[in-house]
């Protein structure tokens, strides 16, 4: 079974970083990744296709605005508003702790702070997906 991942960030070093990342895991599925360099272009692609994870970063373009830099937290409630129900992590360079817990107010399912613990990544994603092996017997 694949699991579709949509990673929204305008840096495409970093969504390279985390696709190679997620081939390496060893969930028992495969990853498909998704990038979206805006949030024009996420809201798109979620107005259009279904996720089962989706990786946010907390600041992304929006193309064509006289304001080019919004907050994430813009796109979470829009994703919300349009019934996506796939785990949403928040990705940010910055430590914000009040953004943060605003973040998980608006359905959040975690926060990812970069340079990325690969660790805590494949633990959250664990707990997000239910997947991960599985004990003897279970």
């Amino acid at each position: 079974m694949t699991k579709r991942v949509l990673i929204v960030d305008d840096e495409p070093v970093l969504i390279a970083l985390l696709r190679d990342i997620f081939a390496r895991f060893q969930h028992g599925h495969a990853y498909e990744i998704t990038p979206a360099y805006s949030v024009v272009d996420a809201y798109d692609i979620l107005r259009r296709e279904q996720f089962d994870l989706i990786l946010l970063d907390m600041v992304v373009p929006r193309m064509g605005d006289p304001w080019p830099w919004i907050q994430g937290l813009d796109l979470l409630k829009r994703v919300r508003h349009l019934g996506v129900k796939a785990p949403v992590f928040m990705m940010t360079a910055v430590w914000n702790t009040e953004k943060e817990a605003e973040a998980l107010i608006e359905g959040a399912a975690g926060y990812l702070h970069k340079p990325f613990d690969v660790r805590e990544l494949n633990h959250l994603v664990t707990l997000a997906l239910g997947s991960g092996p599985r004990a003897a017997g279970g």
